[in-house]
């Protein structure tokens, strides 16, 4: 049985909308482009190069890795000064236990690059108060059920729809709340044993005369005669991407647009096993009861006066 960490910090979302700042190509980011071209303008020219040469898709984990159990990690400039004073020595006892192959940037240049990155970023877009009780919250919510659930469904539940094959084992499982990346999930498998999956947090609904996120994601995943033949066709069981594209006659591109956009509304499932297999997908049959209760919620409960 995999042991659940559930763990929120500032440290961690500030190292997540890093991520998000980075992910140009991805166009399912609610966060939008306007976002990212407000801060570019505010970041000083190095900070693409240095950017580039940390290259944080691989270093994200072992970032989250060390934020977990810093005594600093409530408060992003208090972990930056704490990380700063690690030695070398420290550093490596930390991360030993996941450095199956080392990080091809050597400790000492992960440490002091991820710094400079950081610092530079932590000025430039902090975490607000707003979006860390946000996240709080959900990190509560979340180690409450997992008092009650299985880890499988729980990981289900955060992020509506990825589900882990029971067969395989983990050592550790950390389950980090996060804003930047919503409706977007990230998983990061470290070894074979320890799984990281960050899972997005949506905003709350500001006033009862606006539809949450979700139901307008939902909404619009529905509204495509493409997108119900494949949630026809996931209703019968999980499939792998080539077996849609075989039933669909759809392109690669198109398929995987169609995929993303229900898979964002939280209308399908997504089976991940290891190792390096590929995901198939099922329809998530709850979803649906979520929604009616979603719509009639918002259609009909305006005139419950």
């Amino acid at each position: 049985m995999a042991n659940v960490r559930i763990d929120y910090s500032p440290v961690h979302e500030l190292v997540t909308s890093l991520y998000a700042y980075t992910d140009i190509k991805n166009q399912f980011h609610d966060i939008g482009k306007k976002w990212r071209t407000d801060i570019e303008k505010k970041l000083p020219d190095s900070f693409a190069g240095q950017l580039e040469e940390l290259d944080l898709c691989e270093i994200i984990a072992y970032l989250h890795l060390i934020i977990l159990d810093s005594p600093a990690k409530d408060n992003a400039e208090q972990f930056l000064a704490w990380f700063a004073n690690l030695g070398e020595g420290q550093l490596y006892e930390r991360l030993a236990p996941y450095l199956e192959e080392g990080i091809s940037l050597g400790l000492k240049a992960f440490q002091s690059l991820s710094l400079e990155v950081l610092r530079i970023w932590n000025e430039t877009c902090p975490i607000s108060t707003e979006v860390h009780e946000l996240l709080g919250r959900s990190a509560s919510r979340m180690e409450q059920l997992s008092q009650k659930r299985h880890y499988i469904d729980l990981i289900d539940e955060a992020t509506s729809g990825i589900v882990l094959h029971p067969s395989d084992e983990y050592e550790t499982i950390l389950l980090i709340p996060t804003y930047h990346i919503k409706p977007l999930n990230r998983m990061d498998l470290i070894g074979s044993r320890q799984l990281i999956v960050s899972y997005a947090v949506d905003d709350e609904q500001p006033s009862e005369d606006t539809p949450t996120s979700q139901l307008l994601r939902m909404t619009k995943g529905l509204a495509d005669e493409k997108r119900l033949i494949l949630l026809h066709i996931l209703a019968q069981g999980p499939v792998t991407f080539t077996e849609l594209q075989h039933k669909t006659g759809l392109s690669k591109s198109n398929l995987h647009y169609h995929l993303s956009l229900l898979k964002t509304a939280g209308l399908l499932r997504m089976h991940f096993k290891k190792p390096n297999e590929k995901y198939k997908y099922s329809a998530r049959s709850e979803s649906f009861n979520q929604l009616n209760a979603l719509l009639e919620s918002y259609v009909f409960g305006l005139t419950k006066e």
